[in-house]
């Protein structure tokens, strides 16, 4: 029940990001000094900012942002974990121990500072280079996750007989395995896609986000920071936009969990 409520506020959320600027006909952009730090009104129902923008428009804009990064960065942690972590484990022997040993040395980069490097190192901030600092040091656990998982998947009988027919190894890694692992991967995408999109909230808090005038929720908390004590609502409301999509996020995998595992069943 809790999942079915995350999903149906998870659905809301992006409802609300992807309609909200098509019906609204403000621009996101306009200046307008004698509206600001309007407080919520059913004209601007999130008010509006220091420079009189509508923070209802721009948190739409902002979350379209977010949830595109960390949808886009999540795809890319599944991609690149998934398949070093299969064919790590499928392969085995001394090419798996080293995929680990290497894997191991990679956990002790720090997160967020390695994240920092990499955009240091493009020296340009946009969609596409977030997405490669935040996928960079984020798929490690996937691939772990995912390497055990196919370790005990090419134990089956179904696996032994496609050797015994003469299966190339591709096929049957990629058409027998990885199928059977599509629970988890689905699982694993809804605990990805909260890290990510707070990563790049704190990334974009610390001012190292999206330019202006465009915005994603971390820059908009950045912004509402400033003046928090005579607006909070400006910090508020990207924060509890962040926090709406975590949350639902993490019950939804929660319940997918419970719901493709059959050891929970009954467990209650």
């Amino acid at each position: 029940r809790a999942a079915f409520i995350a999903m149906v506020a998870f659905l809301i959320m992006l409802l609300y990001v992807v309609i909200a600027p098509w019906v609204i006909s403000y621009d996101p952009n306009a200046v307008d000094f004698s509206l600001a730090y309007v407080t919520p009104t059913w004209a601007h129902p999130f008010g509006t900012d220091q420079f009189g923008r509508d923070l209802f428009l721009r948190t739409a804009l902002g979350g379209r942002i977010s949830i595109g990064i960390g949808l886009a960065a999540t795809v890319a942690i599944m991609v690149i974990g998934i398949l070093y972590g299969a064919i790590s484990g499928f392969v085995g022997g001394l090419l798996d121990g080293a995929m680990m040993r290497f894997l191991d040395a990679l956990y002790g980069l720090p997160y967020l500072p390695f994240a920092i490097i990499t955009l240091a190192i493009f020296g340009t901030v946009n969609f596409w280079t977030m997405v490669i600092a935040l996928t960079v040091a984020s798929w490690f656990t996937t691939a772990r996750v995912m390497r055990g998982q196919i370790i005990s998947l090419k134990e089956n009988d179904y696996v032994r007989a496609a050797r015994a027919i003469g299966a190339r190894w591709h096929r049957i890694l990629f058409r027998h395995l990885l199928p059977n692992t599509l629970g988890l991967v689905i699982v694993f995408v809804f605990l990805e896609l909260p890290g990510v999109v707070l990563g790049e909230a704190f990334l974009s808090f610390l001012g190292l986000g999206i330019n202006p005038p465009n915005a994603s929720w971390g820059s908009l908390a950045q912004d509402g920071y400033t003046q928090y004590l005579s607006h909070p609502y400006l910090i508020v409301i990207p924060s509890v936009a962040i926090a709406w999509l975590i949350l639902t996020a993490f019950f939804i995998a929660d319940g997918l969990r419970d719901a493709l595992d059959p050891r929970t069943e009954g467990a209650a």
